[in-house]
């Protein structure tokens, strides 16, 4: 939305609110976001009525939708359509929750949201830049521009310790610094997540682990005690010792590869932006500051990564969290052996289970279940791949059969991980060589040409060429077919019929 939309709609509001005799503030991160000089996206009115009642009416005024979200705080939502002069807006309203709106304000979860614009009718012209535009009771806007995160109030975090998790998701999205008091303020309040909705969890989680600089703000959480109460399967992490080969215990490893991770996906453009602010860089970044970053298919990865999955969140928040769980049956599966080395068999199948109940626990999507799961199991393969004598054609092509369109997900999970194992010992030069070994894998995929991506047969011609039921043995056939012909090793309708006769005869 424009500055120019902004004013308009909101000189609309002021107008529409004040023929109905109704007092109205924008409020909130909308308020915030004007404070910061950045145009919000969407609107958050606070009312001295019925703000039900008047978001109803606004949707009926400016032709737009009307969505009830909270009768008890007489919450409502009007979704108004884009128009010639304007975006899509959504516009919440909802009562005052104390006698006045600087009481209303104290009450908000965070100072730097605790900002409101009164809209005045006549809403003056050049309204959103004047300085004494807002009504500020806690010192949000001081706040704002030293770049600090405070509670609203000595108990803000305590009234609903799900803000604890809010607190880093805003400090991470707006790139402030928690104030002093706050970890002291999140450690007390953090055992009360164990009560909140797995719903509301997942939400603040994942849209924390969609910024950009996530990393900083889950080691803030862990250090404050909140982030293994929101996932307490990685509690048993913390002390849990690894080989020479890796320079950090297992919990510390997992918050280390989103910091990877991150990282690496800085380099992708604009969107992934992120300070490089050093305490936000990984252990091997700092140790060599050269360190290139050019992922291979750069923009096939930035496209892969900015899918929006919904809830407004990007695929990236998806691969981030199966990131930060990836190692997680490690305790359980630790073996010391009589020559003092030490293996985790099987960590990467108990922790897809593991992977499996949390996703569950956090009521997300079966979608989004299925992949985090399978990022968590496959995560071991490419090193797999990697470490043989010969990466074979057909090897390359069973892995993006088996993985799907997760595959280039877990070429990532594992340039993150490799990094985060080796940190201070990383070579630059064994460092480039991983990269150049994920596009090789990459070009036997996206860089595959299209004869060889197109079906050669279909299950019905199978089963009317051969006489063959249906059943199971169709897909088997089909899957041996497509491995073969990303290979290279078949490329016609008659060499694939060929190939599936001869695994019957076989069979």
């Amino acid at each position: 939305m424009t500055t120019s939309n902004l004013d308009q709609t909101l000189r609309e509001l002021a107008a529409f609110c004040a023929s109905r005799g109704v007092s109205a503030w924008l409020i909130g991160g909308a308020a915030r976001d004007i404070a910061r000089g950045v145009a919000p996206v969407d609107l958050d009115l606070a009312v001295d009525g019925d703000g039900i009642e008047l978001a109803r009416a606004i949707a009926d005024r400016l032709g737009g939708t009307f969505v009830p979200l909270d009768g008890e705080h007489s919450t409502g939502r009007a979704v108004i359509p884009a128009r010639v002069d304007a975006p899509a807006l959504v516009i919440d309203v909802a009562r005052l929750r104390a006698p006045t709106i600087e009481g209303d304000l104290r009450l908000r979860d965070f100072t730097v949201n605790a900002l409101a614009i009164p809209l005045d009718d006549p809403w003056p012209d050049s309204r959103l830049l004047m300085p004494d535009s807002f009504i500020d009771p806690t010192g949000g806007l001081a706040d704002l521009r030293a770049g600090v995160l405070r509670a609203g109030g000595p108990t803000s975090m305590a009234d609903d310790p799900l803000r604890t998790l809010r607190a880093a998701r805003l400090g991470a999205a707006l790139g402030l610094r928690a104030a002093p008091e706050l970890a002291g303020q999140i450690r007390a309040a953090a055992p009360g997540l164990s009560r909140v909705a797995g719903e509301r969890l997942r939400d603040e989680l994942l849209k924390l682990l969609d910024s950009p600089a996530s990393a900083l703000w889950l080691r803030y959480l862990d250090t404050c005690g909140a982030l293994t109460i929101v996932l307490p399967e990685l509690e048993p992490a913390r002390a849990c010792d690894q080989p020479k080969i890796h320079f950090l215990p297992v919990l510390a490893h997992m918050l280390e590869t989103v910091a990877s991770l991150e990282w690496v996906l800085r380099g992708l453009g604009d969107a992934w932006a992120a300070d490089d602010a050093p305490e936000e860089l990984p252990v091997a970044v700092r140790a060599n500051p050269g360190l290139p970053r050019d992922l291979p298919y750069a923009e096939r990865y930035a496209a892969l990564m900015g899918e929006h999955r919904g809830g407004g969140r990007r695929r990236a928040a998806m691969l981030k969290l199966a990131v930060l769980i990836h190692d997680n049956a490690k305790p359980q599966t630790k073996q010391v052996h009589a020559d003092g080395k030490v293996s985790f068999y099987g960590h990467q199948e108990i922790g897809a289970d593991v992977a499996t109940e949390i996703c569950r626990r956090l009521r997300m999507s079966r979608q989004d279940t299925s992949y985090v799961t399978l990022v968590v199991r496959e995560h071991m393969r490419p090193g797999q791949l990697r470490t043989g004598e010969v990466v074979t054609a057909r090897a390359v092509a069973r892995f993006f059969r088996d993985l799907g369109d997760a595959g280039p997900d877990v070429l990532l999970h594992e340039l993150a991980d490799h990094m985060a194992t080796r940190g201070p010992h990383l070579r630059p030069d064994h460092w480039q060589a991983h990269m150049a070994w994920v596009g090789a894998m990459l070009d036997a995929h996206w860089g595959l040409p299209e004869e060889r991506r197109a079906p050669l047969l279909r299950g019905t011609d199978l089963m009317d060429v051969l006489g063959l039921p249906p059943g199971p043995h169709i897909g088997a056939l089909l899957r041996a077919i497509a491995e073969a012909q990303a290979a290279g090793e078949i490329a016609s309708r008659e060499e694939a019929i060929e190939l599936a006769r001869g695994m019957r005869e076989g069979s």
